[in-house]
This record gives structure tokens, sequence and C-alpha cells, in this order.
């Protein structure tokens, strides 16, 4: 198992699972924040992210929801990363060299952006591929 940095990676099934009373992993994801906050991790997301977040959240749960997370996302110290052209193109050239395994878009950036800063653990409820090397943080287990 890789060695732990103190660099991680919130994507938005743990963003929306804390936000989320009702969600299966709300209890998971708010103890994952707490660990976070007491061991200094350095916290980033990627404007996808925060964009899909706020889009579940206005459509599942309503518009004022949404904003306040919009606002309490804007006020934290939640490192937001925005992808350039080299990162999409990145992610175009690993999509195609793995047309076989059904990566998403999205989590293609994501690993493209994770990689480019030299973060290596995801925090996420969903499957993730390992692209670059990252690994799925034990933090939600």
């Amino acid at each position: 198992m890789p060695v732990q940095t103190k660099k991680i990676f919130i994507d938005s099934s743990v963003l929306l699972a804390f936000i989320d009373r009702t969600d299966p992993n709300h209890q998971k994801s708010t103890l994952s924040f707490d660990t976070i906050a007491r061991q200094g991790f350095h916290i980033y997301t990627s404007y996808q992210n925060i964009a899909d977040t706020y889009t579940t959240l206005g459509r599942e749960v309503g518009i004022s929801m949404a904003l306040e997370f919009l606002q309490a996302s804007l006020q934290s110290n939640i490192e937001i990363i925005f992808p350039q052209k080299a990162d999409l193109i990145t992610a175009h050239r690993m999509l195609r060299a793995n047309r076989d395994r059904q990566i998403s878009l999205r989590e293609t950036l994501n690993a493209t952006l994770m990689q480019k800063r030299g973060i290596m653990q995801i925090l996420t409820f969903t499957y993730w591929h390992n692209l670059f090397g990252t690994y799925v943080s034990n933090l939600t287990a």
C-alpha cells in the first residue's frame, strides 16, 4: 500500500454524502472529514466535482441547499482545482488508451488533476480505477 501523504482529493460522492443526512454514507463522510481535519490534510477537489454536487443538490434537494453548499465551499479551506486545456488533452489520451475499461471523463480528468498536483489519495464512495497510481483513501472505511 502506498505511503499516505497529507494531500487528499474529495470526490463529489463524498461531498453529497456529507451534506445529505439521508445518504447511507453520511456518517462515514462526517467521520472522514473529522479525521482529515484532525490529521491536517490539505484538501482538494475539482471544479467539476463542485459543479456536479451543486447540480445534484439543486435537482434533488433544492436550490437553497445548493446555494448554501456553494457558499460553504467557497469559504472553506478546500482548494478547488480548475482544469486547463492540457488537462483535457491528457484525459482524452487516457480515455483513448483505455477504451475497454469504461472509465468516465470525470474520473479521468480528476485523476489527471490529482497527478499534476502530486495527490495520491482520493476520498470517494464510487469505484475508482487507480489511474496514475492514485488510490482510494482508507478514511472512508
